[in-house]
């Protein structure tokens, strides 16, 4: 299969493409049954949380949709392919012109309140995000997209679009296509975020902020088979390394985000699976590029020929991630082999420092999360930034906090990490777009601009390539943050876990997997 076949279809999304996922859909429940599941059980998942609110409208943090993606279904999900198949909506059909898709909701769907779930609540769901006094983050990526939303009739909503586009389907297996019960959210207001209600297998009980959420066995879920656990637990864990040894204590039976160091003490273990993650979370250093004193290209430059990301790699991953040389990984459809960012050269770091008028140094505050490997990171950071003239403070930050504060635009300097999106739109867009809701670097180059939002426009995936090709060559050469590495990651299980398979947004679907005795 090919890359292009992975993230999304060339052509428009039809009735066909969405019984190859209903097809796909089967294969898989065959093979469940095939196992067969046993019913029952607590599953214990440890998760270094930061999550703010589980409200999807308002959703920003990582780690929410950890909880997210069990209270909530989504219009359409991802395969762990990233191709995009059937979930509330079971069909749907667009218009020659690409201006119109119509989903075909499934009949008997209820939300956790006993409201039905139809097409007067996916267009009030749309409606809400694409409300400017709502102000949910999703507008910013939405909106250009979305220009209205009609119920056609109870099982039927069209989505007229601003201009036709593929991005829409990724969109809809995330944030996006959570279907929020209108009528809790209107009945709870700002209390939603800890009182979630949606159409999802679990139903979430009890959220103890910095301890646990406790989330239980939807009864009246609408795939009856599902789900097989009774329970799921979500413990707060203080980093990998508490993670690592509650499982081998047995006091969890899930984590993850774990690097090739944190599995040293589990990876021959009997009773421990591993799970390597398909494609690699992406590390960069960013910073704010409009404001002093990051907006001196040559002191960016600097830094960028400064660090040794060979030696990140090899210290951090054990050599088993690669260097990114910028956003997209080898093995996407939009991955450009050409792209090449600034070699590791310290006699050429001096000179930009002395050039961008630091000849006696610069100095600056480098935000280190405490999470084992952006310590680790930071720690190799200083040691090659301070052997060409540039000395960072490592200042510590709890995981809790750590990304609010680079959103709010407290932080500056600091590392970061994202993955990847069913559609290149889904992270190129948010980081790098001057209207994305998560350029925290502040960044804005209007050919950028130009290109991102032609890539929107357009089905043909080679076009598509070049498009982004251009934007993300400007992107690497415009330096708003330095590409680090691509990491290895793995999550751990108890070997009496079954059914798990990662998607390549790393984001675990927890609804269907169960436990045997043994």
């Amino acid at each position: 299969m090919n890359g292009g076949e992975v993230a999304m279809p060339k052509g428009l999304i039809g009735r066909r493409q969405a019984l190859a996922g209903v097809a796909g859909g089967m294969v898989a429940g065959n093979a469940a049954r095939a196992q067969a599941p046993t019913r029952g059980g607590t599953l214990t998942v440890g998760l270094a949380n930061d999550a703010k609110t589980y409200d999807p409208i308002f959703s920003v943090q990582f780690t929410e949709r950890y909880v997210l993606y069990l209270a909530f279904d989504t219009l359409v999900r991802y395969g762990p392919d990233f191709s995009i198949r059937p979930e509330l909506a079971e069909s749907w059909e667009t218009s020659a012109d690409g201006g119109r898709i119509v989903f075909t909701l499934r009949q008997g769907v209820k939300f956790q309140d006993g409201t039905p779930f139809d097409a007067a609540a996916v267009k009030w769901n749309i409606d809400q995000r694409l409300d400017e006094k709502v102000n949910s983050p999703q507008r910013q990526v939405l909106a250009p997209i979305v220009a209205s939303v009609d119920v056609v009739d109870p099982y039927h909503v069209a989505f007229n679009l601003v201009t036709p586009s593929p991005v829409l389907f990724s969109l809809l297996g995330e944030r996006v296509g959570f279907m929020v019960s209108p009528t809790a959210w209107r009945q709870r207001g700002p209390a939603f975020g800890g009182q979630p209600i949606g159409t999802g297998a679990f139903v979430l009980k009890e959220w103890t902020r910095g301890s646990r959420v406790v989330l239980e066995r939807n009864p009246d879920y609408w795939r009856a088979e599902l789900p097989y656990l009774d329970r799921i637990v979500v413990q707060d864990l203080a980093g990998s390394i508490i993670g690592v040894q509650r499982l081998l204590t047995g006091e969890i039976d899930y984590v993850d985000q774990l690097t090739p160091s944190d599995i040293l003490p589990i990876e021959k273990r009997d009773g421990i699976v591993l799970k390597p993650i398909k494609v690699g979370r992406w590390y960069f250093l960013q910073w704010h590029v409009n404001e002093p004193p990051f907006d001196n290209p040559k002191l960016r430059r600097a830094f960028a020929h400064a660090i040794d990301r060979g030696r990140l790699n090899e210290i951090t991953m054990r050599g088993q991630g690669t260097v990114s040389n910028g956003p997209t990984p080898e093995g996407l459809w939009w991955y450009d082999p050409a792209l090449k960012s600034r070699a590791y050269d310290p006699a050429r770091a001096k000179v930009l420092l002395t050039e961008a008028g630091y000849a006696n140094g610069f100095e600056y505050v480098l935000s280190t999360p405490q999470v084992t490997v952006f310590q680790q990171i930071n720690q190799l950071l200083q040691e090659q930034l301070g052997a060409v003239g540039i000395k960072v403070r490592l200042q510590p930050v709890a995981a809790s906090e750590w990304y609010a504060r680079v959103v709010s635009g407290t932080t500056n300097l600091t590392p970061t990490r994202w993955t990847q999106r069913a559609d290149p739109d889904g992270l190129l867009y948010i980081l790098f777009h001057s209207k994305g809701f998560a350029n925290t670097m502040n960044y804005r180059n209007d050919r950028v601009d130009a290109l991102l939002d032609q890539a929107r426009t357009v089905y043909d995936t080679g076009t598509r390539k070049q498009l982004y090709a251009e934007a993300q060559r400007l992107i690497v050469d415009d330096l708003p943050m330095v590409p680090l590495i691509f990491g290895a990651e793995y999550a751990a299980l108890r070997v009496q876990v079954n059914g798990f398979e990662w998607i390549p947004d790393e984001i675990p679907r927890f609804r269907d997997l169960w436990k045997s005795a043994s």
